[in-house]
């Protein structure tokens, strides 16, 4: 099974993913992650450079770390309606998007509380717009191509965002998660 985990900066995407991931002894595959940790050269002087990286590099950046994975949650990853349109003409299935969904006042709160030097106001707002204008599209697009979508709220502490996101996916997807 393959799970798209999706929502604008500071929802919680990637704790409650990758908690997630643990719980099920799934593999979890963040597009951040892999641009952060990577040993590819070509990706470090990129990085260094502060230049983009184009819907087809992040795609196979991605689909590298896919290979022989069956079950998997992908953080952060499609961006734009181009990666989705790159999962669809890949072939890959896509079971679910996981949307956790906040507030923005609520994701400023969180995020300002974090301490990261690009987390100052209107980077935040930029980010989040970036967000909103691609999320329609991508997730019109992947439901169009039979991709379920769940939606979690996701106010409130860690745990209870978790455990509401497992109650979901549970009913859902019949998952075994404790």
């Amino acid at each position: 099974m393959k799970i798209l985990f999706l929502g604008g900066p500071g929802t919680g995407k990637s704790t409650v993913g990758n908690r997630l991931a643990n719980d099920l002894k799934w593999a979890w595959i963040s597009s951040g992650a892999i641009l952060r940790e990577s040993k590819e050269q070509w990706v470090i002087d990129r990085l260094k450079t502060a230049q983009l990286f184009d819907d087809l590099m992040i795609s196979d950046l991605v689909f590298s770390r896919l290979n022989g994975v069956e079950n998997v949650i992908i953080d952060g990853y499609p961006r734009t309606l181009r990666q989705a349109e790159i999962i669809i003409e890949r072939g890959l299935k896509i079971d679910y998007i996981v949307e956790l969904i906040v507030p923005f006042d609520e994701v400023m709160r969180r995020l300002s509380m974090r301490g990261r030097s690009q987390d100052v106001p209107e980077v935040i707002e930029d980010r989040q717009m970036d967000y909103e204008r691609s999320r329609n599209e991508i997730v019109a697009y992947l439901v169009g191509n039979g991709v379920k979508l769940l939606t979690v709220d996701g106010v409130g502490e860690v745990d209870e965002v978790y455990k509401r996101a497992v109650t979901i996916i549970r009913n859902e997807m019949n998952l075994k998660v404790e």
